[in-house]
């Protein structure tokens, strides 16, 4: 295979692992899984060593620049500028979806998110008390992190740092959105505004991408080392955190008919569209996983 047509290839999953990583409840790391390279993306994103910050602040720039030839930018270019793409274009979708169609937008994040809780159930190794009480605590931490975001969070720099550094650990995370955590803490559509005001939020979002580099390179690695040593506690844990995390949709649902943005009144055919918006959301996730059951028997 030739270097550019691989490049192409990379490009093209980067494409799908961005669409994913808009969509709340669909995660990026699934979408690596199911193409195949989620292994050599974990590989790659590793050989980027933080250490390398430090020689360069002290001026070891021998060792910088050693440091620098480690980093396999022949994987990353291509995928990275797939997913920015995927990232501008999808994001604009559904900024459209949201403005427009709330409740049915919604509807489809609740399906998603639900159906991603139940199929991250079947990744617990084994189901105990301990993990359960993590479910539990999981559950409660986001039902009162939804109910504190919907107005004391705000949008400051130090909130869209911190918030880039969480949500891109779903980049090497199956089963976890990154786009859910934007959700689940309040700045979802205020960074999907930020990408359609280009150029003008460009310092919103070149915080937010500095906070997304620190958590790629140091949070994400705690999350590797809880699933390893504490798999089963930490995916209850994560369980939980999506199922309370339903109460943002759930509550968008019930102020649909108030919002004065949009012409909605709750009758038989919104409602079933409203149904019907959800199923489709099961049903992607479905999907998605018996892509990657197929993918993983073939393995």
């Amino acid at each position: 295979m030739s270097k550019i047509r691989t490049k192409l290839i990379l490009f093209l999953k980067g494409l799908v692992m961005g669409f994913a990583d808009v969509i709340p409840g669909v995660s990026g790391g699934t979408m690596a899984l199911i193409t195949g390279i989620y292994e050599e993306l974990i590989e790659s994103l590793e050989s980027f060593n933080p250490a390398i910050l430090v020689d360069l602040i002290f001026g070891r720039i021998r060792k910088f620049w050693q440091g620098l030839k480690e980093i396999k930018y022949g994987f990353l270019f291509p995928l990275l500028a797939g997913i920015a793409a995927a990232l501008l274009a999808g994001s604009q979708f559904v900024r459209y979806l949201l403005q427009h169609y709330p409740p049915y937008t919604y509807s489809f994040f609740f399906g998603l998110i639900l159906a991603s809780a139940m199929l991250l159930y079947f990744e617990v190794p084994e189901v105990t008390l301990a993990s359960g009480l993590t479910s539990l605590s999981g559950a409660a931490a986001a039902i009162l992190i939804v109910g504190i975001s919907a107005g004391n969070f705000g949008h400051s720099l130090p909130v869209i740092f911190i918030a880039g550094a969480i949500a891109i650990c779903a980049m090497i995370l199956p089963g976890i959105s990154g786009a859910f955590i934007l959700l689940l803490i309040g700045q979802y559509e205020y960074i999907l505004d930020a990408i359609g005001n280009l150029p003008g939020s460009f310092p919103t979002l070149s915080v937010f991408a500095l906070g997304a580099g620190l958590g790629i390179v140091s949070f994400s690695r705690v999350l590797s080392f809880a699933l390893e040593h504490w798999r089963s506690r930490t995916l209850g844990f994560l369980i939980g955190l999506m199922l309370g995390a339903l109460r943002k949709p759930f509550e968008v649902l019930m102020e649909s008919a108030g919002n004065q943005n949009i012409s909605f009144v709750w009758n038989f055919q919104t409602t079933l569209l409203v149904v019907l918006s959800g199923l489709v959301g099961i049903l992607v996730v479905i999907g998605l996983g018996y892509i990657r059951l197929r993918e993983n028997r073939n393995k």
